[in-house]
C-alpha cells in the first residue's frame, strides 16, 4: 500500500495536474512519428531529417528562456491556458491541412507554444507543492504523462499509413480538456517556505540568473550533465525510429510505436517503485545513476540491431534511467534557486537540453547516413559519457555547496 500511499497529502491542484497530464499525453500521437513522418511520408533522408528538426529547434530555443521570464513576471496560471489556446487552434488546422512541409510548421508554430509554457508549468509545480514533497509531485506528474503515452503511439503507429491526419486533430483536442480542468481547479498561489542559507545568500544579493548560475559550480555541473543527457535523450524520438525502421522497412513504424508504449508502461509501472525505494537516496547520486543507465542502454541499442528482443531490452534500460532522472530535476532545481528565479532555472535548462538535442541529432544524422547505425551510436554513447563524468562531479560539488540541504536531509 505504500506503494501509493506516498503520493498521499499533496494538495489537489497537483492531482488535477496529474489527470490533465494524462489527458494530453493520450493525445500525444505525432510527436513520437514525426521522424518517420519527415522520413516516410515527406521523403526527408536521416541527415535531411535531422537538418530539420534541428532548424525547428534553433527557433524554439527563445521560446525556453522567454518562457522563463514570462513564467517569473506574470501569472503562470495564465501563462499555460493562452499558450494552450493557440496551440489547440494550429495542431487542429494542421491536421485538415494537406500533409507537407507547410502543415508540419503550423504544427510546429503550435509546439513553439507549447514550449513557450514549459517553465510555467514546472515552476507552477514547485509553487504550488511543499518542498518536501516536490520530489513526489514531479514524480506523480511524471506517471501521469506516460500513463497517457502508453496507448498513444501504438494509435498512431496503427493510423500512421491511412489516417495521420486524424492523429494532429486528437493532439490538439487532448490539449484542451487539460486547459479547461487547470483553469477551472488549479489556483496560482505560492507557498510560504523558509529557503535554506545557501539559497537565501543568492536571493539577497540581488543577482540575476546568469549570476545565480555562475556562482554555482554544482548548478554549472547540473546543467552540463542535463544538457549533454537530454541531447543524447533525443536520440529516443530521432535516431530509434531511423535504426528500426532501416531494419525493418515495412514494419518499422508500428514495431517503433510499440517499444514506445513500452517505454510509457514500465514507466507507469516502476515510478512508483523506484521513487518508493530511492527515496532516501540523495536526488545527485539518482540523476548520476539514471545517466549512466542511459549510457548502458545505447550500448545495448548499438548491438541489437535488426534484433527485436534486443530493443526491448535496451528501452527497459533506458526507461530506468529516465525514471531516476526525471523525478529528481524539479525537486533538485526548486531547492536550489530562489523562488523568484524558478522559471528562469527551468528555462535555462531546458534551453541547454534542446541546444544539445539538436547537435547530438546533427552528429547523429550525419553518421547514420555516412556510416550507419552503429557509428550514429557509438556518437551518441560519447555524447552520454560527457554527461556521466558531469554528474560524477555534481555528486560531489552539490553537497560540498548545499551542505544546508543534507543536514536537513539527515
Amino acid at each position: 500500500m505504500k506503494l501509493f500511499s506516498q503520493y498521499k497529502g499533496l494538495r489537489r491542484a497537483n492531482y488535477i495536474l496529474f489527470i490533465g497530464r494524462i489527458v494530453t499525453n493520450l493525445g500525444a500521437m505525432i510527436w513520437p512519428m514525426l521522424t518517420l513522418i519527415l522520413n516516410k511520408k515527406i521523403g526527408f533522408n536521416a541527415t535531411e531529417t535531422a537538418l530539420f528538426t534541428i532548424c525547428s529547434g534553433i527557433l524554439f530555443l527563445p521560446a525556453n528562456l522567454l518562457g522563463g521570464h514570462v513564467a517569473d513576471r506574470f501569472n503562470k496560471k495564465h501563462v499555460i491556458i493562452y499558450c494552450d489556446i493557440v496551440s489547440i487552434v494550429l495542431f487542429v488546422i494542421s491536421g485538415f491541412l494537406p500533409l507537407s512541409i507547410f502543415s508540419i510548421c503550423v504544427l510546429l508554430v503550435g509546439a513553439f507554444f507549447q514550449t513557450l509554457e514549459g517553465p510555467a508549468y514546472q515552476a507552477l509545480v514547485a509553487d504550488i507543492t511543499p518542498a518536501e514533497k516536490r520530489e513526489k509531485a514531479f514524480s506523480l506528474l511524471y506517471l501521469g504523462a506516460n500513463i497517457g503515452l502508453i496507448l498513444s503511439p501504438t494509435l498512431a503507429g496503427l493510423l500512421f499509413n491511412n489516417y495521420l491526419w486524424l492523429c494532429f486533430v486528437i493532439s490538439g483536442l487532448s490539449i484542451s480538456v487539460s486547459t479547461v480542468l487547470i483553469g477551472l481547479y488549479v489556483k496560482d498561489e505560492k507557498l510560504e517556505e523558509a529557503p535554506t542559507e545557501d539559497v537565501e545568500e543568492s536571493a539577497d544579493d540581488g543577482l540575476n540568473i546568469w549570476s545565480i548560475i555562475r556562482n554555482s559550480g554544482a548548478l554549472i555541473a547540473f546543467i552540463i550533465s542535463l544538457a549533454f543527457y537530454q541531447g543524447a535523450y533525443s536520440q529516443f524520438g530521432c535516431l530509434m525510429p531511423l535504426d528500426i525502421a532501416k531494419a525493418f522497412p515495412e514494419k518499422g513504424s508500428i514495431i517503433y510505436g510499440t517499444i514506445t508504449s513500452v517505454n510509457c508502461f514500465l514507466v507507469v509501472l516502476f515510478t512508483p517503485i523506484i521513487t518508493m525505494i530511492f527515496e532516501k537516496v540523495d536526488l545527485t547520486k539518482k540523476f548520476a545513476l539514471g545517466v549512466i543507465l542511459q549510457a548502458i542502454s545505447f550500448a545495448a541499442f548499438l548491438m541489437s540491431f535488426g534484433i527485436i528482443g534486443g530493443y526491448y531490452i535496451s528501452i527497459a534500460l533506458f526507461t530506468f534511467g529516465e525514471i531516476l532522472t526525471t523525478i529528481m530535476m524539479g525537486a533538485f532545481l526548486a531547492e536550489r534557486v530562489p523562488e523568484s528565479h524558478r522559471g528562469r532555472i527551468f528555462g535555462v535548462t531546458n534551453f541547454a537540453g534542446a541546444f544539445m538535442q539538436g547537435i547530438t541529432q546533427f552528429g547523429s544524422g550525419r553518421m547514420f547516413d555516412a556510416f550507419g547505425p552503429s557509428y550514429a551510436w557509438a556518437f551518441s554513447i560519447a555524447m552520454t559519457m560527457v554527461a556521466v563524468i558531469a554528474a560524477l562531479m555534481l555528486v560531489y560539488l552539490d553537497k560540498k555547496e548545499f551542505s544546508q540541504l543534507y543536514v536537513q536531509a539527515d
